[in-house]
Parts: structure tokens; sequence; C-alpha cells
């Protein structure tokens, strides 16, 4: 198998190693990268690169060979899927919480990738055989707002946008206390926890950050605890960046059993993070394309409990 990738300029200067894990980071585990490059598993302009430490380039090219990745679950499931806007070329649907965007390594459960395959029968295949249409991802426990390309070139026109920057999202959190300013911007630098995979912390030698922030609402119960209801813009797209930036100034977001030490306590609500709305060019009529879900129920009724707390 083979897979080639190209260094987007926020990449510049990365290590190989780490660069190659953030891209593929739901297939290949960094300590797997390592040995495939080692094993000259990874080549640039047809030539092997031997070392894992080797710092990449904007507008590089890498091809990857020879990686069996593990069985992944593609069976079409019935699931329902709203569509918020449709065209010939991508739907933007309301992507459910509590479920992964595609299958990760070895994972047999189910994932909006098998609603997708049953609910549609034309998807892009430009992120491999595993993430049919997927062009860019929500962590599982998030809802919202998320784009699925019905052709490969739709898909690599809308790729072209996100990595320009040019797709405007706006989400809105439920978080633990206020921020200190109504509004403001956090730019903290964000990379792997050395020790939970799984996690992302605020680290100096960290990828740059930008998280934007405007406090919308602020409740303060009958027992003294205080909550806001926060509209966030990113700048840039790291992983879990809204969660790790929202904890690094204090205001851990409401059922977040990764990144608050009380998330148990509000399990019920779940993740009280949505992706609400999305807008951009239309990458190949150049019509301006709006959606937006409204708030969920869940949201509305956080917000009652909040005030009879």
């Amino acid at each position: 198998m083979k897979i080639e990738t190209t260094v987007p300029e926020s990449y510049n200067d990365q290590r190989l190693d780490l660069f190659l894990m953030e891209t593929l980071s739901d297939d290949l585990s960094r300590s797997t990268i390592q040995s495939w490059i080692r094993q000259g598993g990874v080549l640039k302009n047809g030539k092997e690169i031997l070392k894992t430490g080797h710092k990449v380039s904007s507008g590089e090219i890498y091809e990857i060979t020879s990686i069996a990745k593990p069985k992944v679950n593609l069976e079409p499931v019935s699931m329902d899927i709203p569509i918020i806007w449709e065209d010939k070329d991508f739907w933007i649907v309301h992507k459910p919480a509590g479920i992964a965007t595609h299958p990760g390594p070895g994972d047999r459960s189910i994932t909006l990738v098998n609603g997708l395959l049953f609910q549609f029968n034309q998807l892009s295949s430009q992120s491999g055989t595993s993430r049919p249409g997927i062009v860019h991802r929500l962590d599982k426990p998030t809802e919202g707002v998320l784009i699925v390309a019905r052709n490969d070139k739709a898909h690599a026109y809308l790729s072209k946008l996100f990595m320009e920057r040019s797709i405007h999202k706006v989400y809105y959190a439920w978080v633990l206390q206020s921020p200190a300013e109504t509004e403001g911007t956090i730019d903290l630098p964000i990379g792997r926890h050395p020790k939970e995979r799984l996690k992302m912390i605020v680290r100096p030698d960290g990828r740059r950050a930008i998280t934007h922030y405007k406090t919308i609402q602020v409740i303060n119960s009958k027992k003294g605890r205080k909550f806001s209801l926060v509209e966030i813009h990113l700048e840039t797209g790291r992983t879990h960046q809204i969660r790790v930036h929202m904890q690094a100034i204090g205001c851990p977001i409401v059922g977040d059993l990764l990144y608050s030490k009380s998330g148990n306590d509000y399990k019920k609500y779940g993740l009280m993070l949505i992706s609400k709305s999305i807008g951009f060019e239309h990458p190949i009529s150049k019509e301006k394309v709006f959606a937006e879900i409204s708030f969920p129920k869940r949201f509305i009724d956080f917000e009652k409990f909040c005030i009879n707390l």
C-alpha cells in the first residue's frame, strides 16, 4: 500500500516522525512511523529518508510505502444523519455526539462512515478506503456540522480551502467558571502528551495554536457555581485545540472526560461543545455556502439545570 502526503506551510521545519504522526495519527502510532522510516518505508523525491528526526519543508511530498493497516469496519449501517446543505459536489451533514467520524486502527466500532456508506451511494476516495467522503473531522464526543465530499475533484478543492484557512467555522461551548476577559485570544502551542497518547497539552515545543473566544452568557447558580457559554473561532486547527485551550485558561468544557476533573459530574449531557456553523466560498461554483444547526436540546436542558443548581 502507498500513501502520499504534502507538507503544508504550518508544518515547515517539523520533525518527519511528528509530522506524519499528526497527519496520519488515526492510522499509525509514532513508534510505528519511526519503524517504517528506519526501514526505508518513507521516501522524499524517490529517495529514502532514514532519520526520524529529519526536518520537513513546506511543499515537499513524502511517500509512505508498504504500510499494512489493520482491518476496519466498513459495513453500511442505517443511521440518522441529517443533511443541512447539498449539491452535486458535497453534503454538509449534522454529525451526532458520541460517534467517531471515521474508524481508527483495529477499531471495529460503528462510526459516521458506516452511516455515510448506507445513506449515500457516491463518496470521494481521496482520504483512502477507510475514510470515504471525509474532508475534515470532529472529535468523537463533539457534535456539529461536517462536510462530506461526493467526488475527488470537490474533495481536493475543499482540502485546499482548509489548508488555506478559508473555511470559517463557529463553535459554542458551555465551560466551567468564566474567562478572565469577556473576549480574547488564546495563543498557546499544543503538542502530544508525553505519556498519554490520547491527550494533547500546552507545551513550549508544540505547534502554534490560536483560539479566539467571546463570552455570550454567564450563569451563577444558587450554590455559587459559575458556568459560561462561549463562542469560539479557530485560527488554527490542532487536535483537541478548543478543549486544551479552554482548560489552559481555567475554563474546561463541561462534560469533558479527558480534560476536566469534574467531567463525570455532567456526563449525562455529554461534551458541551458543538460546531454550530460553517461558511465558505463554493470551491467550484464560487457561490457562498453557509450551513448552521440549532442548539441541541441537551444545551437547553443544561442551561435550565445551571439556573436551578
